[in-house]
């Protein structure tokens, strides 16, 4: 796929973010958990798995890389709201866009939007994320 390449001019304020979808559903759920190292019976509820908000955090990767086309990507923060798990077995859209870009001591950021709605459009999680696109030069 080629992509923009990330810069001020193609990442302004307001720039809409490919929208993907993903299913949250128990092999998705199980490889997080095995990943992250978490055991499963937190998240069962009456005998149904539901999807862990941990998940909801690595939304913005595809989301982000989807769009445009840079080398760093070194995360520095994110601040996420949840608003519900669902039971296993759902997609969920991942939409979002970006907030601003800006350098800080010759590193440039993007800080942009993460929305993760299940199939009826209820809002699951928000994500506030916010990465380096471009290192300064080190030399």
């Amino acid at each position: 796929m080629n992509l923009p390449e990330m810069n001020e001019q193609n990442a302004q304020a307001g720039t809409v973010l490919n929208t993907y979808q993903v299913a949250y559903d128990r092999a998705a759920i199980e490889q997080y958990l095995a990943r992250s190292g978490e055991p499963m019976e937190p998240y069962v509820h009456n005998g149904v798995l539901t999807v862990p908000p941990g998940m909801y955090l690595g939304a913005y990767a595809r989301l982000i890389h989807g769009t445009f086309h840079y080398e760093a990507g070194v995360h520095t923060a994110s601040e996420m709201e949840v608003y519900s798990c669902p039971d296993e077995g759902g997609l969920a859209t991942v939409s979002g866009e970006i907030v601003r870009t800006f350098e800080r001591n010759g590193d440039k950021y993007v800080a942009f939007t993460v929305r993760v709605s299940d199939a009826g459009g209820r809002l699951l999680a928000k994500v506030e994320h916010t990465s380096i696109y471009g290192l300064r030069s080190r030399a």
